[in-house]
Formats: structure tokens, sequence, C-alpha cells
């Protein structure tokens, strides 16, 4: 069950594989999972995610969403919280201090989670099952809602479904306490109530901010099970959508704050909490599929783990090793992909393209093949715009988008395409810009880039709509006023103004 992670200069050595056989793939409506463990123990623990999300999906009372790309999360389990660290960083000598994360895409959105979590704190440890329920709930809380909610209510309540509990009879009960923040509740230091609410953590301290975790629980938990604030919580939510500051919202919908924060100290010092059970017979748990990974595909998987984090260090060392590795196994698909898409990653777009022949000669249907193909090709076409056949590329693109219809992916390269090329996108291009960001609402890069065309041709009623959920955001960061400056203009309906105001927004997210 340990996964051996090689960075730095050990991803140059060609030996990063020492249990090869042993990686599998196990894959279900909602999730992709990599491990390096046995094939039936990771089939339960795929199963066990799937109850989950049947569970939170029957508590909270959202519909199950159609499977595709962009709703489905890859999962990569690690050995334990230092290799995340190392990941998350990209050092080995670098302690970043996080102990699993999450990152939208908009072609396909991937978790790293640790198969050990702490075990120095007894029954106070954060477990590595929590970490990864408390890292998916942001994924399912993003996936069915566009509305601006402050950080203390997305972590609170990515904590209230992070410590479940799966009984013998299938049921899952869900709202139990987190016990692992007890010590940030009652540590010294933590953030005061009014500002918490406030939603403006730009000053605050390391201690305050995981404070927020904690005591964002702990208010969640209140105004979801105490009958006499029912409503609050959606009355304070509907107040800052409607453009009321979060700290005026918070007056107005939970009345006395210094009245709330006694409250909410007792509640705690009580310590009886309310849970929901969720029956077993409500629950349907999709079917999970294992396969063993080939020999070439296991020995890339400290390749395709940095690629799905992103930016890639060592990336032409990684090609290399790809390239290698493609050639002496020739009949793997994965193999080929994977060297596609380092090869465009280390710049070498004739290379991307060869491996994703080789790929979709293996496997003509293969979706992701495609759109790494046409992913190096844009870029080959951006040197040499007026001689490149975009229609070809788009035909790439439109059979990936047959293909999983609910792939954001297709839809934004389809609309790159003629940005590319120099020319307006299509309606139905722009049509197509505007439902990927509908199927993944979390890349905010993505959010950003179709307000910025919707401001282009005047629609300001969608722009705005795409710019609320940031605009609107009680958690104020540094590219906040940015954006609030952005949102005003559109909703005056300025179009010079929203343009300039945008270029400058805009700027912020290409460089995070």
């Amino acid at each position: 069950m340990k996964l051996r992670i090689c960075l730095a200069a050990a991803l140059l050595a060609a030996t990063c594989s020492p249990a090869a056989a042993r990686w599998h793939e196990a894959r279900s409506k909602h999730f992709t999972v990599y491990a390096d463990e046995d094939a039936d123990e990771l089939r339960d623990y795929a199963a066990k995610l799937e109850r989950f999300d049947a569970a939170v999906r029957e508590a909270r009372g959202v519909p199950d969403v159609a499977p595709g790309a962009a709703t489905r999360v890859t999962l990569y389990l690690v050995d334990d919280i230092d290799d995340i660290k190392k990941i998350y960083a990209g050092r080995v000598w670098e302690d970043s201090g996080v102990a699993g994360f999450y990152i939208p895409k908009a072609s396909g959105s991937v978790a790293f989670i640790p198969r050990e979590g702490e075990t120095d704190q007894g029954k106070w440890s954060l477990s590595a099952e929590s970490i990864f329920f408390h890292e998916y709930t942001h994924h399912l809380q993003l996936q069915n809602n566009d509305r601006p909610l402050p950080t203390w209510l997305t972590e609170g309540f990515a904590e209230f479904f992070a410590n479940p509990k799966f009984n013998k009879d299938g049921s899952v009960v869900i709202g139990a306490p987190p016990v692992y923040r007890a010590g940030d509740i009652y540590r010294p230091g933590k953030l005061p109530l009014r500002e918490m609410l406030s939603g403006d953590y730009r000053s605050i301290t390391s201690t305050e901010w995981v404070s927020i975790y904690g005591y964002g629980w702990l208010l969640t938990h209140l105004l979801s099970f105490d009958l006499s604030r029912r409503g609050q919580l959606s009355a304070y939510i509907d107040k800052i959508e409607a453009g009321v500051p979060a700290g005026k919202a918070a007056e107005q919908a939970f009345g006395d704050l210094k009245a709330l924060d006694r409250e909410l100290w007792n509640y705690f010092r009580k310590d009886v909490f309310t849970v929901t059970t969720i029956p077993a017979a409500k629950l349907t748990v999709p079917p999970v599929t294992v396969r063993p990974l080939g020999a070439g595909e296991a020995q890339l998987m400290d390749v395709r783990m940095a690629l799905a984090r992103g930016k890639p260090r060592f990336a032409r060392e990684m090609a290399r090793k790809a390239s290698r590795l493609a050639t002496i196994n020739p009949d793997e698909v994965a193999v080929q992909l994977i060297d596609a898409q380092i090869q465009l990653e280390a710049d070498d777009p004739q290379a991307a393209i060869a491996a994703a022949d080789r790929a979709l000669a293996l496997n003509p249907r293969n979706d992701q093949a495609m759109l790494a193909k046409a992913r190096a090709m844009m870029v080959v076409g951006k040197k040499s715009p007026r001689t490149t056949d975009w229609n070809a590329i788009r035909a790439i693109v439109g059979n990936a988008n047959r293909i999983d219809p609910e792939n954001a992916e297709p839809l934004v390269l389809f609309y790159q395409t003629f940005i590319n090329e120099g020319k307006a996108p299509t309606r139905n291009a722009l049509d197509g810009l505007e439902y990927a960001v509908a199927l993944a609402p979390s890349d905010t890069k993505l959010r950003m880039e179709a307000a910025g065309r919707f401001i282009e041709t005047k629609n300001f009623d969608v722009a705005g709509k795409l710019l609320s959920s940031l605009a609107l955001s009680p958690h104020q960061s540094k590219w906040y006023d940015k954006v609030r400056a952005l949102y005003d203009a559109v909703i005056r309906k300025d179009a010079a103004d929203a343009k300039a105001k945008w270029d400058v927004a805009n700027k912020g997210f290409e460089d995070e």
C-alpha cells in the first residue's frame, strides 16, 4: 500500500517504479483513483468514496450529474503527508504545510491525498480520509453552487462533511464533529467572530487563518441544526449576493453578533452535536472497475502526477524518460498519451503530435489523445496562424466533444482556435464557452476569460452573471478590488471602462 514518490533529481532516473506490478487504476462514475496497492483494497476504497458522494448529495438534496471529465475527480493516493507537501511545493526540501489538496480544472479536477494522515496525536489526529472528504466536499459544493460564498462557510461546510461514519448496514452518518479542530477553537488567538464573518482576511495571522476551519464548522453546524436560527444562513448568503457587505449582511441575518458569539461558545462547550444518518436504501453506489497499469504506464506515474499538479519542473527530463518508455512500450496507449502531454510541456509540439498520433492509432476514440494533439497543433499554429488549417484542429476538438459532451476542455479549445486564428469567435463558440464555465464553475481563469469575451460582444447580462460570484465574494483576496471594479463597470454597461478594467483584473488571474 505504499506509493513511492520520485521528485527532483530522482525524476531523471528510470527506476522510479519499484513496485510497478501493484499499480492499479479504479474508475467509477465520479472518481478515477490511482494507487500503488492491491486491486481489491482499491476497489473497496473507491466504492467507499462513491458511498460518500451519494450520502452528501442526499443530505444536501442536490441531483447527481452526468458522468464526464468535468464532473469526475482524478485522485492520486500517495504515501503520507510528507509526500503531499513535496508535491504541493514542487521541491523536496520545501515544507508547504499542506496535508492534501484539490485543484479545480476545466480539463478535469484532481486531488492529491495521503493514505496515512497524522498519527502523533491519537484521536485528535487529522486522518487521511477526513482530508479527502474535506477536499471532495469543495468539489461538490462548487459543482452545484454559483453564488458568492464566504471562506468561513466554504471551509466550515467542508468540515461539516469531512468526518462521516460508515455503518455496517450501509448507512452513512453526516455531521459528526471534527475533533482534530477542537484545539483550533480552544486555542488563544483565533479570529474574532465579527472579523471572520466580514470575509476580509488580508491581514490575519496564520493562527487566525487556521481557526476559520474549526470555528467555521461550529457556526455552520449551529446554523444548520438550531431551529431558532432556521433560514438565517440562506438570508446571509442572499444579502451578500445582493451586494450587501458581508459584515453588514451578518448583522442583518444573525442579529447581535456578540450574542451569537456567546451562543456559539456555549454550543461548543455543551459538546452534544446533532448528526444526520442517511439510510443505505437511499444510497445508490455506482459500480467500480479496477485495472492493473501496464509496465510502462506504472513507470510514468511520477510524470502523470507532475502533469496533474501543473507546470511540471524538469519537464525536459521527464519528456526524455517518457519518449524512451514510449519506444519500449509501443502498445500501451497510456504511455503514448503521457508522452504526448509531457512533450508539449517540454516545448516540443511536433513530438507531442507524433505521440498523440501513436495513441490514436492504438485507440481511435481516445478523446484525451485527440485533445493532446489539438493543443499541440494550436501551439504550432500560433506561430503561423495564416497558413494553419484551423478547421482541421476544430474537427479534432469536435470529435473529442462528441465522445464526452460533458467535458469542458473541448469547448474551451474550440473557442480558443478562433482567438489563435485572429478571428472573432462564432456564436456557437461563445455558447460553448459559457457552457464550459457551467461544467467547470470553479475554474476562475476560465470564468474570467469567458467574462472578457462577453464584455467584447456587449453581452453584459452574461458577463455580470459570470463575474458575480467572484466580485461579490466576501473573501477579499489581492485581486478582489480589481474584480469588484470590473463588475461595477459591467453592471453600468460601460463597454470601454469594462474592457479596460477586465484587462487589469485578468492579469492577476494569469499571474496566479
